[in-house]
Parts: structure tokens; C-alpha cells; sequence
């Protein structure tokens, strides 16, 4: 909304719920409230796979008060959205068919190099009809044939290549062992850091694990700059219910067990280290 034009103040809210995913009664209260007081909703954007804690919304559901409001239902599928290449999946994203757009970054889950993207959508003419511009140096100026008519960039890479590409090389077969692969550590790495008493905050389908420490560990951001700084893994923070807790994401395909084991002895050796400990190397580096 901001880059657009439409500003920040347009945009509302939705609250979610305890596990972080888009209310959907709140979201047809929202809808009902600003037509009621003369606003017209334009768009509701839910998301498969939010960066902090890889939640799904209910996504048929808010299609479904979003076509009651008459509005436009897009799906942020950014990294959540490789979902699909998995027959076992799949139902995760259920109600996903039902938008009228969705965005995915192949250079995500997708594997593919950097910068490179997906939107999709059913109305094919709206790209046209909103970024075509005729001109009489560009001759060709057909939406089927030539893609600069349908965004905002004319001169641009062969991005798309890189998918196309990975797609011919790995298959979707490929790409569905790819998703599930990295499902599957997550799930080992879920079970690693419960037996050692972590406590698992998120119940993500996706390959992304959100945890707080143990009592009497550090605080998250000290363990997460300290197993950073180990060189061993590379994780963050997040908030989840007003508290940081310790992010960790696989998306890798070269990822293997070894490697979240070394994680999770990285985040338990680090967890016993007394509090002071991360402050004293702090301060001896600055000295």
C-alpha cells in the first residue's frame, strides 16, 4: 500500500489467533465495520508460511469473507507456498484455489538463485489492462507473447529461466523430496530440542521450529548471537506471543541430520554457559 500510492493509514490489521495465524471472524468483523462506516475493502491478504513463525491462515476461510466483501483474496505464499510440489502436503495449503492471486519466491523453497519470483492469478487480463503501455518503437505488444506488458519492469533478465531450469533438472518428484526432506529434520530437530526441555512454541506444517530455552538459559537473542557467532549455524530471533524465542529454518536441500544435531549441541552448549559469559567476551573484544 505504501509503494503504491494507497498509504498506510488503508490498510487494516486483522488479529490473529494463539498460534499466530489470521482470525477469521475478526477478519469478516473488519470487512463488515469499514463498509458499514462507508469504506470499500479492496483486497484481504492472508499468508501461507509467515517469515517468523511459518503459520498458514485459514485460507478458505478468509476467501471466502473476502468474496462476500468483494474483494480481492491474495495469498503470500512466499516460502510456504513449495507446499505444493507435495502430494502429502499439498492439503496444507487448503483453499489456496480459491485466490484470486498468490505470490511465491522460487529463489525460497524453491531452490532457485536469488530474485526470482512468482505471481500467479486467474484474471489474466488484469496484468494487461493495468501495465500495458502502446508505444511505437515497441512493436509487439501482445500479453500472450511479450511479458514485459504485464508488470511494472520492461527490461529485465530471463529470470523465470532459473525455475524452469530447476524444474527440468529436478522434476516435481525432485522438488516434492526436496520439501519433504526438510520437513522431516525439522521434525527431528522439534524432537531433539523437546527431550532436552525446550519448549516448542510454533505447530508449523513447515520446516521451521521456533523455541524457548530452557529455565535458566541465557536469554534468546544472547544464545542466537552466540551460536551465530560459533560459525556453526545460522538461526535468529523472532517474537511469538510477545516473547523472543530462537528461530530456526531448513530450507536447504544440502541440510542432513549431522548438520541439526551439530545445531542442537551448539544451542545446548551455549545454553549451559553462564549468562556473564557472552558479556565478558563482549567487553574483552571492545577493550
Amino acid at each position: 500500500a505504501h509503494q503504491t500510492g494507497i498509504g498506510r493509514s488503508a490498510v487494516r490489521l486483522v488479529p490473529t489467533d494463539a498460534d499466530g495465524r489470521m482470525d477469521a471472524q475478526a477478519l469478516q468483523q473488519a470487512l463488515r465495520d469499514d463498509m458499514a462506516h462507508g469504506s470499500r475493502p479492496v483486497m484481504v491478504v492472508a499468508t501461507a508460511g509467515t517469515t517468523g513463525a511459518g503459520m498458514i491462515d485459514p485460507l478458505r476461510a478468509c476467501a471466502q469473507a473476502a468474496h462476500e466483501a468483494g474483494a480481492w483474496f491474495h495469498v503470500d505464499a512466499a516460502w510456504g507456498g513449495a507446499l505444493i510440489c507435495s502430494d502429502r502436503l499439498r492439503a496444507c495449503l487448503d483453499g489456496i484455489e480459491a485466490a484470486d492471486s498468490v505470490t511465491i519466491d522460487a529463489h525460497k523453497w524453491f531452490a532457485t538463485t536469488m530474485g526470482c519470483g512468482m505471481f500467479l492469478t486467474r484474471h489474466e487480463h488484469v496484468l494487461a489492462d493495468t501495465f500495458r503501455v502502446e508505444t511505437g518503437y515497441m512493436h509487439s505488444n501482445n500479453p500472450g507473447l511479450d511479458p514485459y506488458v504485464t508488470s511494472v519492469q520492461w527490461s529485465r533478465r530471463f529470470l523465470g529461466l532459473r525455475l524452469f531450469l530447476s524444474l527440468a533438472a529436478a522434476g516435481w518428484d525432485g522438488y516434492a523430496s526436496h520439501v519433504e526432506h526438510a520437513i522431516a529434520l525439522a521434525e527431528h530437530l522439534r524432537a531433539r530440542l523437546a527431550a532436552d526441555g525446550w519448549r516448542i512454541v510454533n505447530e508449523s506444517p513447515l520446516a521451521v521450529v521456533c523455541a524457548e530455552p530452557p529455565d535458566g538459559y541465557p536469554p534468546a537473542r544472547l544464545i542466537v548471537r552466540e551460536v551465530v557467532a560459533s560459525g556453526h549455524a545460522w538461526i535468529s530471533t523472532t517474537v511469538f506471543g510477545g516473547r523472543d524465542v530462537v528461530r530456526m529454518c531448513i530450507t536447504n536441500g544440502r541440510t542432513t541430520v549431522n548438520d541439526v544435531n551439530v545445531l542442537v549441541d551448539t544451542l545446548q552448549g551455549n545454553g549451559r554457559r553462564p549468562q556473564h559469559a557472552g558479556r565478558d567476551r563482549q567487553m574483552h573484544h571492545q577493550a
